[in-house]
């Protein structure tokens, strides 16, 4: 069977088995890297069209960027591409339990089978926000509590808006929407105040077609959320990449309004990093 699908691997760091995996690697934030962080044979963020200079705050948005701008376009329409992070890897079925650091290449996905030529996207399965533990609430939610104290004995008020405010930034995610196009604006907004789950990572396999229209309706968002957070204080883990973090329930959402999906598992790994 001829290879359908082409895999892209975003990483912000250097990862020597990642040279070994076939894939095509992006490496994320070069702008503030030195010239030699990454190795001569990885795609930069900084290269061609980008805008690696927003990585600070952007994250792994930078990276789609550059696909978005530079690689869809050159890309077949036939072919499926898959993004991966160096941590988060698309492996064949039924070996999401069975890989490891030492046999990832083997099982790493490099086809689309039949079965899924009548979806438009594959994602990887939903968190459910209900998960989240008491503690959390309490300790973040203060704001959310006063406004609601049922939240704490509700589990189904355990939403993805409220989940954004505990560990981005109370009323950061309803800010945003209301910069939101207006053909997105009132159903984002429902979903992110009645769902409990949402596909998380930005990790997907679509085809290019579909990715464009994704990534033009994202970026024309997340600039304008550019211009209301531009004031604020965004340090600490839970708000640099505050815009990695909107567009990651973004593309949750938009995947689930526009496109025909379904689910695959993925495998995680912590694989060393060689610092440079």
């Amino acid at each position: 069977m001829p290879n359908n699908l082409e895999t892209i691997c975003i990483a912000s760091k250097y990862i020597p088995l990642l040279d070994n995996l076939e894939l095509k690697v992006i490496g994320s934030g070069c702008y503030d890297k030195n010239k030699n962080f990454y190795p001569s044979n990885w795609i930069k963020d900084n290269s061609l069209e980008n805008i690696s200079n927003k990585n600070h705050h952007f994250g792994t948005l930078t990276s789609h960027y550059w696909i978005w701008k530079n690689l869809l376009d050159n890309v077949d329409e036939s072919k499926w591409i898959a993004i991966c992070h160096y941590r988060r890897f698309w492996v064949k079925e039924g070996f999401e339990n069975k890989t490891n650091e030492k046999n990832l290449k083997e099982n790493i996905l490099k086809n689309i089978s039949k079965e899924f030529e009548g979806y438009d996207v594959l994602l990887p399965p939903q968190i459910d926000l209900r998960n989240t533990k008491k503690i959390k609430v309490l300790k973040k939610g203060f704001k959310n509590l006063i406004k609601d104290p049922l939240i704490l004995f509700n589990k189904k008020k355990y939403t993805i808006n409220l989940h954004f405010d505990l560990f981005h930034g109370y009323k950061f995610l309803e800010r945003s929407i209301k910069v939101m196009g207006a053909e997105d604006q009132k159903d984002f907004d429902y979903y992110t105040k009645t769902s409990n789950t949402f596909h998380p990572f930005q990790i997907f396999i679509s085809k290019p077609r579909v990715m464009k229209k994704l990534y033009e309706k994202t970026f024309l968002w997340i600039y304008e959320c550019e211009k209301i957070f531009n004031n604020e204080d965004l340090t600490g883990y839970g708000r640099t990449r505050i815009y990695d973090f909107l567009a990651e329930r973004y593309f949750s959402f938009w995947f689930v309004k526009y496109a025909k999906i379904k689910t695959l598992p993925f495998v995680f790994l912590e694989l060393k990093n060689n610092e440079k």
